[in-house]
């Protein structure tokens, strides 16, 4: 490797790095903002005619904070339903092209140079030996997928499930809360 190279690796990896704390620091500014907001509520005075708006701004981001989650969630479930239903399809870390034989001759020699700095040797391998080789692959490419998107269907929907929960008693709880008690 030569110095230019490493210097470009460094700069991409120190960019990448920045670009993945972006969220953190927007989700960071977006939670003190909210704690901001609340600290005031709290400081704010209070008396007979005005009502304390605590709860209501707990059970607001209750609300808030399980309608995110469950989306989330169902942007997950889609996912897993999408790879579930064509694994060859879904995206693989660093392998062959799965979705037919012919597409797997030709990505095979490419992926074989990942990393190296010299070319490989050519493989010599039959067809037969090729076949039974890809037929391998995308046994291991659809029990691999299967376990992920079943894991991902279990995680997600017990957080979906939880969402809706967290979602329904909160609202039904702010609903009673926004209800003037009755005159006696």
């Amino acid at each position: 490797m030569n110095a230019s190279s490493v210097s470009t690796d460094v700069a991409y990896v120190s960019a990448t790095e920045s670009a993945s704390t972006l969220p953190f620091i927007a989700l960071f500014l977006l939670l003190l903002a909210w704690f901001i907001i609340g600290i005031a509520l709290v400081l704010r005075e209070t008396s007979v005619e005005k009502p304390n708006r605590i709860p209501q701004f707990y059970g607001y981001t209750v609300c808030l904070i399980s309608l995110v989650i469950g989306l989330v969630s169902v942007s997950g479930l889609i996912d897993s339903a999408f790879e579930r239903m064509n694994p060859l399809q879904s995206e693989y870390p660093f392998g062959q092209s799965l979705s037919s034989f012919a597409v797997f001759q030709a990505t095979r020699a490419t992926t074989a140079l990942y990393g190296r700095e010299s070319p490989a040797p050519p493989d010599t391998a039959s067809e037969v030996t090729l076949r039974a080789r890809y037929d391998a692959l995308v046994v291991d490419r659809i029990i691999s997928v299967r376990y992920a998107s079943s894991k991902a269907f279990v995680t997600q929907g017990l957080f979906l499930l939880f969402a809706v929960g967290l979602f329904g008693y909160h609202w039904r709880w702010m609903r009673r809360l926004s209800v003037p008690p009755a005159a006696g």
